[in-house]
């Protein structure tokens, strides 16, 4: 850990010397994943992919805050929820990551069927052909800087 601690200090004088030093943004910064940890426990990442109509996506995305997002939060060992979205021409795009502590807690929202999307009947109204995808990964290091 001292040569790490060396490290960050001799790469920020660097910088300093360099005069990017006055952005923090660039000086090094500690990370979830700069500290070993023996067996971490990892979060399971559960992203949804599904497209709606652009004309609709405004309406879908106040849907998917009220009625998904909210819920999802209410799960035990659910750990955060992010919403991306992407407008294609006459299709926008919605990406759904949800934060699980295991497959099991993934389990009491989506049920037996976990590995396919949990697509309820008002979804149905908005998504483009009933199209949607679901995939699940460890997450490896989360966070920002």
């Amino acid at each position: 850990m001292r040569r790490r601690s060396s490290l960050f200090l001799a790469l920020g004088l660097a910088l300093a010397a360099a005069g990017l030093a006055d952005d923090a943004s660039l000086l090094p910064q500690p990370s979830a994943s700069a500290s070993p940890q023996l067996n971490p426990k990892r979060l399971i990442a559960r992203i949804w992919r599904g497209r709606t109509l652009t004309a609709k996506a405004d309406e879908y995305e106040k849907y998917l805050n009220a009625a998904g997002v909210s819920e999802l939060l209410k799960i035990p060992g659910n750990h955060g929820v992010e919403i991306l979205r992407r407008a294609d021409g006459p299709q926008t795009e919605f990406v759904v990551i949800s934060y699980w502590e295991s497959i099991a807690a993934i389990r009491k929202f989506a049920g037996a069927d976990w590995q396919q999307p949990h697509v309820t009947a008002r979804d149905r109204e908005f998504l483009v052909n009933g199209e949607s995808a679901v995939a699940h990964y460890e997450v490896a290091r989360a966070g920002g800087k």
